[in-house]
């Protein structure tokens, strides 16, 4: 579940205000603890980070089941590697200038 949120955060964190977004990143990317990360923003309350952590989860949630950008990008990139596995079975004269676009196709999809 953890995985699926920070792919989210990605996608999403800046749409969330910003004591929300803050408290996520530092628990999903920095895994600090409600105390550490109340400490962080400010001596906020461990409650209040709480809050922040459980709305901010809910609507990174909402927004993808509405706007559906990370189940997306992941069906591309499973196609991707579907397509970059088929390539590497052609002779590599054959194969090499497809790989390439592919691996642009997938620097896009990250940026």
């Amino acid at each position: 579940m953890n995985d699926n949120i920070v792919l989210l955060l990605d996608f999403y964190g800046e749409l969330l205000p910003k004591s929300q977004q803050t408290a996520l990143d530092l628990r999903l990317n920095s895994d600090l603890s409600l105390g550490e990360i109340a400490e962080e923003m400010g001596g906020i309350s461990r409650q209040s980070v709480n809050d922040f952590l459980k709305k901010g989860k809910q609507r990174l949630i909402e927004l993808e089941e509405v706007l559906g950008n990370a189940k997306r990008f992941l069906e591309i990139s499973g196609e991707l590697d579907d397509i970059k596995s088929a390539l590497a079975e052609l002779p590599e004269e054959h194969s090499e200038r497809l790989t390439q676009a592919v691996e642009r196709i997938r620097g896009i999809l990250r940026n």
